[in-house]
């Protein structure tokens, strides 16, 4: 007892002492400042000192620079990870990336893209991480085109191409935004009309250019398609580059999900821009930007989502949608949604990812599924929410119950309060809301998950299990 009122005094002492101390003569009685407590936890973290070793402010700037030093010789390297990095999967004799990998190792053989879906919240926003994952991956396996681009997002800016849009109308299965009168959303997140009015002829239409900044395997693809469902009547389309018409014609009736293909080369002539032409829309999906072999990587920012609204989406139209899509791997990453209610038990959340899992591997079997832990935030520079961990340790166990891997990026990226060291870093890796990565630190998770998913494989080709 009289331990503890001794440590209630001198921290009483500390708060209330005197910032500048009181002065004895020639010596000045002082107490530590609060702060100062602070400072181990914002410690200098090992991944802030490995980037400055690693990267030029260069490097981190251009995006055309990142896949540079990305060739064959990694499939034949034994990466050297730390712990902390590498992938753990479900149990010590399964590798929950084992379909993913052998799909990998054949990709050469295949007819089409082997497709990588990464989900996540708004920490992908801006195609933040996946956009580094796409080029080196690209690089290593060929491939080439951004993926799946929904009409319009909640978010203003995408990097990898320059868009414009007009006409259309949003719906949404998540966050704040407008709510369809239906569940058949797309796998992007949305469903959009050609205009608001089913009764009069209305026109829509999607432009792309190229992002002369952005990576240049995202912009050289070499077909575009157009995902959409529920066609009932002729809905015209037109599809024009600044050299003219490419194609004209009509969609294909159906009421189920279709998906029309357009061989393109790239933006060689320049803007693209397709317009559809509709009485009673049907549901647009989205566009992608695609190689017809190699690997596609998926950017879908579902900003405001918590990673939980899959299964409430009409699971037959979900499955339609992605069983012609040569899904390989579904990448995970959910989490700031949830952490600014700090609760005492997450078992909630950790049921409801479950089910969002179990959904996924049900209308996939053949697919992998990599789970990416929740980043650190915090409320300002000196407190972290204090429930990151719990929310961890909850995404880590429904991954372990649906048999899918896991990547600690808690962890990775130092964990409790590393994220202030993130924003602090020069140059800065983070935004000051202390929740976000900026388009640097995105870079460098980007790498390091890359690497440890090349590790894995290459621990995956040693073994004799092939």
């Amino acid at each position: 007892m009289l331990l503890i009122v001794i440590q209630v005094c001198l921290l009483a002492l500390v708060f209330t002492f005197p910032k500048d101390g009181i002065p004895l003569g020639d010596v000045v009685i002082q107490f530590s400042n609060p702060k100062d407590f602070y400072q181990e936890k914002k410690r200098e973290l090992k991944i802030i000192q490995e980037v400055s070793e690693n990267y030029t402010f260069a490097e981190l700037q251009e995006d055309s620079l990142l896949a540079s030093g990305i060739d064959s010789a990694l499939l034949n390297e034994q990466l050297v990870l730390d712990e902390t990095e590498r992938i753990i999967h479900p149990s010590d004799f399964e590798n929950g990336l084992y379909s993913f990998y052998k799909k990998l190792s054949s990709v050469k053989d295949l007819n089409q893209p082997l497709r990588i879906m990464h989900f996540g919240d708004s920490q992908l926003e801006g195609d933040r991480i996946s956009g580094v994952i796409r080029e080196n991956l690209q690089t290593l396996f060929g491939g080439c085109g951004v993926g799946f681009i929904p009409i319009s997002e909640t978010n203003t800016g995408r990097l990898n191409v320059i868009k414009e849009e007009k006409g259309w109308e949003r719906y949404q299965m998540f966050g704040k935004g407008r709510k369809g009168l239906h569940s058949r959303y797309g796998f992007l997140g949305y469903y959009y009309k050609v205009g608001d009015d089913t009764t009069i002829k209305n026109k829509a239409e999607i432009a792309f250019r190229r992002n002369r900044r952005y990576f240049n395997k995202a912009q050289n693809f070499e077909q575009m398609s157009l995902l959409y469902s529920g066609a009932k009547e002729a809905v015209k389309y037109e599809l024009k580059t600044d050299t003219g018409l490419i194609s004209r014609g009509n969609l294909r009736t159906s009421k189920n999900v279709e998906r029309r293909i357009w061989q393109m080369n790239g933006f060689s002539t320049g803007k693209i821009s397709l317009s559809l032409e509709a009485i009673n829309s049907p549901d647009i999906y989205g566009i992608s930007l695609d190689c017809k072999k190699g690997v596609a990587v998926d950017n879908i920012a579902l900003r405001g989502s918590s990673g939980t609204e899959f299964t409430q989406m009409d699971k037959e139209y979900l499955k339609q949608q992605l069983k012609g899509l040569n899904v390989g791997l579904i990448i995970f990453q959910f989490g700031l949604n949830v952490v600014p209610a700090e609760l005492n038990s997450y078992r909630y959340y950790e049921q409801k990812i479950l089910k969002q899992l179990k959904l996924f591997k049900e209308i996939l079997p053949d697919a992998s599924i990599l789970v990416i832990s929740v980043s650190d935030a915090c409320k300002n520079e000196e407190e972290s929410f204090a429930n990151i961990d719990k929310v961890r340790d909850a995404q880590r166990e429904a991954a372990r119950k649906a048999s899918c891997s896991f990547w600690d990026l808690y962890e990775v990226m130092g964990g409790e309060l590393s994220m202030p060291s993130w924003v602090n870093a020069d140059p800065s890796l983070a935004e000051k809301d202390f929740k976000h990565f900026n388009s640097r630190g995105a870079k460098v998770i980007g790498n390091k998950l890359f690497n440890a998913i090349i590790a894995d494989y290459n621990d995956f080709k040693s073994t004799s299990i092939q």
